[in-house]
């Protein structure tokens, strides 16, 4: 069967949307930091894909606000300001409390997988691979995250969170961290385990303020 023209089109639209998932990643895991101009011949070698769906991707990944374009430097990885962040985990808070309240019960085995990628992120602290807590932290939430319902909200949640996680790739250094995040999650697990959803969202919100402050310092205050 000859493919027709959507087909013949999701070629390069399939390339772009793996290559701005795979700068997404870059940001997320520190590799290309806030403020960071984006050299677009090196990150097409490092990421495996020619100029054209690279600068497609970054178009899109400028219309989330991931990065930005400035004249006579080209792209950079958006940087916030202390209220550009203080207003995203506003916003998180709102989205992420109404999406907490509609979440159906958890099952055994989605317990197990939060306990399991809680267990993940410590060893990954141990070994110092930052890439790796970063990944297993963002499966813990986004695992109980799509437990609910409201598909619009999860993807607003999603953007809130890209444009943020590139400030916290640093906070798993700082001493103490770990074992306060971990306790943390747990209590998370323990809300959702007694399917208290009031619970659940006092332990969120409790561990989203904790986020903010610590990614702070890196906006310039202390």
């Amino acid at each position: 069967m000859t493919a027709g023209p959507a087909s013949s089109a999701s070629g390069p639209m399939q390339l772009t949307l793996q290559a701005a998932a795979q700068i997404r990643g870059l940001i997320i895991e520190g590799v290309l930091l806030p403020g960071q101009k984006i050299r677009q011949v090196d990150l097409s070698e490092q990421i495996g894909v020619s100029r054209s769906p690279l600068r497609e991707a970054l178009r899109t990944l400028e219309s989330e606000g991931v990065v930005t374009y400035e004249t006579n430097r080209g792209y950079v990885v958006a940087r916030l300001e202390p209220s550009d962040l203080a207003e995203i985990y506003r916003m998180r808070e709102l989205l992420e409390g109404e999406l907490l309240r509609s979440i159906v019960k958890p099952d055994k085995k989605t317990l197990d997988a939060l306990v399991r990628y809680n267990d993940e992120m410590i060893a990954a602290v141990g070994r110092g691979d930052i890439a790796a807590v970063l990944r297993s932290n963002r499966e813990f939430h986004f695992t109980i995250f799509e437990l609910s319902p409201l598909n619009q909200f999860k993807r607003e949640i999603q953007r809130l969170w890209q444009l943020s996680e590139g400030y916290l790739a640093w906070w798993w250094r700082l001493p103490h961290v770990t074992t306060r995040i971990s306790q943390e999650h747990k209590q998370i697990i323990k809300a959702l385990r007694k399917y208290d959803r009031e619970a659940l969202v006092e332990s969120f919100n409790a561990h989203r303020v904790s986020g903010h402050e610590s990614a702070l310092p890196l906006l310039g205050r202390s």
